[in-house]
């Protein structure tokens, strides 16, 4: 079985992992602590990652644990009884793409019990906390006024970082079969996005990259940027802040301090 050190795993989790690191390190070695600046308190010391190894298996978990992320959103949306009216179809695609990750979840916990591993059968915990709870709750907000739209889009960022998230797990999976279960996997995950993104910018319009000259954002598509490099995905939900503007977040794909590793366990 494949091991990966911190270093190797960088690639796959981006900044968010050297912040992580930088984070860890604590006070340098040999800089005495400052007698001229006054503190309220006692300030603890960082705590870095636990001494762990990123393996196959916790790869795998981390895959399946996005995949209770997206069914748990999916079940989120569907239990708001917004898709009425225009966003009907959007309701029936919901449960469709709902089944769809049962049947991911399923598959990778199976590869991971194969192993000899512990299946994973929740969505990620630090994904939970950082992207999808913030989300929902301004997307749940009194005051916005079109809550179907921004789960549609929520759930068309959750599918671009699955597929984002299986296509950097492949080029760390050390066994040929599950690189190959994964990339068939993310193939998935990819069409998922480009059913959403047609749902919400339709036509040729919406296949390729394009700027909406309103608000001068980008609008959703299909094809959201070259094969290969993992980017941050924007999300902008919820209501009308007094400025004018709407909030935003910045999704982007686990990185050292989310991934599932074997002493993670589902509450």
């Amino acid at each position: 079985m494949n091991r990966f050190s911190r270093r190797d795993v960088l690639r796959f989790g981006g900044v968010g992992a050297a912040g992580v690191l930088l984070a860890a390190c604590g006070k340098q070695a040999g800089v005495e602590e400052s007698k001229n600046v006054k503190a309220v308190g006692v300030m603890p010391e960082a705590e870095g990652l636990p001494n762990v190894e990123v393996t196959d298996i916790v790869l795998l978990r981390t895959a399946a644990s996005l995949e209770y992320n997206a069914i748990d959103t999916y079940e989120a949306a569907l239990g708001l009884g917004v898709f009425t009216g225009a966003f009907a179809a959007a309701g029936e695609i919901a449960k469709r793409l709902r089944d769809d990750h049962r049947g991911h979840a399923d598959a990778i916990n199976g590869l991971i019990t194969t192993l000899g591993g512990k299946p994973f059968t929740c969505g990620n915990p630090r994904v939970n906390e950082i992207y999808i709870s913030p989300a929902l709750a301004l997307i749940t907000d009194a005051d916005n006024e079109n809550p179907a739209l921004d789960v549609v889009v929520l759930a068309h960022a959750l599918e671009n970082l699955a597929a984002q998230t299986y296509q950097g797990v492949v080029t760390l999976l050390s066994d040929k079969a599950l690189r190959k279960a994964a990339m068939g996997i993310g193939q998935d995950e990819a069409r998922h996005a480009a059913v959403l993104a047609q749902a919400l910018n339709p036509g040729v319009a919406g296949v390729l990259p394009s700027i909406d000259e309103a608000t001068g954002k980008p609008r959703v598509a299909a094809v959201p940027a070259a094969f290969g490099p993992l980017t941050p995905i924007p999300v902008t939900v919820g209501p009308v802040n007094a400025d004018g503007t709407r909030s935003s977040l910045i999704l982007e794909t686990p990185s050292l301090n989310s991934l599932a590793y074997d002493n993670v366990t589902c509450a």
